[in-house]
């Protein structure tokens, strides 16, 4: 298995991601008594599963309190909103869980169907996950990568979240 491009993908992922700067609490805390971190490859293991079961409490565990940027364009959604999609089934519970619940319009004519990330990391041809680590502006930053290919989806060949390490546990940051 060659691994060398979705290496490349995340070079370039971690020089054009930016990240908050920690606050002196989180400085603190790791300094206190360092917590067991889950490397990469853990958090790249355990998060595609929770993506792959569909489990959306344990996939709000990894949304921190104050957030996290969603799609192209990071717009930033509290904690409060991610949960309320979450629970209602809307936004962001269907691009991560639910095929059948993303936008009906969003789809044009001819065109292969949008799909869930489930779908697209459970039901695809080709499945390949990576993960690294780089620091940002003093922030350890986990980068998980997903290429998945299935003629039956339109929409990414490349699914990427980017996590922060904060309060001794990996949060997200960034979600596609």
């Amino acid at each position: 298995m060659r691994l060398a491009p979705l290496v490349h993908v995340l070079v370039l992922l971690c020089a054009a991601v930016g990240a908050q700067a920690p606050n002196a609490a989180d400085k603190e805390s790791s300094a206190k008594d360092p917590p067991k971190p889950v490397s990469p490859a853990g958090l790249e293991r355990e998060f595609f599963a929770v993506i792959r079961s569909g489990d959306a409490l344990k996939f709000l565990s990894y949304v921190p309190e104050d957030g996290v940027n969603l799609g192209r364009y990071a717009e930033h959604r509290t904690r409060t909103e991610i949960e309320d999609q979450l629970t209602n089934r809307t936004g962001l519970y269907c691009k991560l869980f639910d095929s059948s619940c993303i936008q009906a319009d969003s789809k044009k004519d001819g065109e292969a169907k949008l799909c869930s990330y489930r779908e697209l990391l459970t039901q695809s041809e080709k499945v390949r996950t990576a993960s690294t680590e780089t620091t940002r502006n003093y922030v350890r930053q986990a980068i998980l990568i997903a290429e998945v290919h299935n003629p039956k989806c339109s929409g990414p060949g490349l699914i990427d979240f980017i996590f922060n390490y904060q309060q001794g546990g990996w949060k997200l940051f960034s979600i596609p």
